[in-house]
């Protein structure tokens, strides 16, 4: 009976922590204001398509993020990230989550 409620215990306290890391993570990549934010797509969508998401979404393009599905993106309109989830973003967060590993390389065509 001891060794139940000491893995009920445990499994309680791992929960507890792991739904404190998960709520701690979304609060620190909500974007820290509009103007420049990581709009993130699915993990399959490419570059060329994420790129014409984000002009459908009216934003600008400032730079990939670490893999295709992942643009970084400006614009002084608050309603972005709003479109941004409309034009089919996972995630809109602050582009310097993670350490700014969400980086990429500039955009050649500005």
């Amino acid at each position: 009976m001891e060794s139940s409620r000491t893995k009920q215990a445990v499994v309680a306290a791992a929960s507890f922590t792991a739904l404190s890391v998960v709520t701690m993570a979304a609060l620190q990549a909500q974007p820290r204001d509009g103007t420049q934010v990581a709009a993130v797509f699915a993990p399959w969508t490419g570059g060329e398509h994420a790129f014409a998401r984000v002009a459908q979404a009216g934003g600008l393009v400032v730079r990939r993020g670490i893999i295709d599905a992942i643009v970084v993106v400006q614009s002084d309109d608050p309603a972005l990230i709003d479109r941004l989830y409309a034009a089919g973003a996972w995630a809109v967060i602050d582009p310097a989550t993670l350490g700014g590993c969400l980086a990429g390389q500039a955009d050649p065509s500005r």
